[in-house]
């Protein structure tokens, strides 16, 4: 997958970014969804726009499909296991104090 001309991510751009769509899953998750209902919309917009990321960069989706879906799976599982850390610390740290 191909995130810009030199394929590699800044990564301040990318917590940007994230940040963004974040504020906005929070003002929707405030005004008049569950957070569960905004989580399942975000993950699934999410989806979307790798698939469509996908239909971009790939030659032969059909072909390449299992091959994008595996990396894909990686990357999220890897980043959820990374921010799954963060609020198992935080919550440690509350509990403690």
């Amino acid at each position: 997958m191909s995130h810009n001309n030199n394929d590699t991510i800044d990564i301040d751009t990318l917590y940007t970014l994230a940040d963004q769509f974040i504020d906005l899953a929070n003002t929707l998750s405030q005004e008049e969804y569950s957070p569960n209902t905004v989580g399942t919309a975000f993950r699934y917009a999410a989806t979307r726009f790798s698939a469509f990321e996908a239909s971009m960069v790939a030659t032969s989706l059909a072909q390449d499909k299992e091959r994008i879906k595996a990396a894909l799976l990686k990357d999220y599982e890897h980043m959820l296991e990374e921010n799954l850390q963060v609020y198992i610390r935080h919550q440690q740290a509350e509990q403690t104090t």
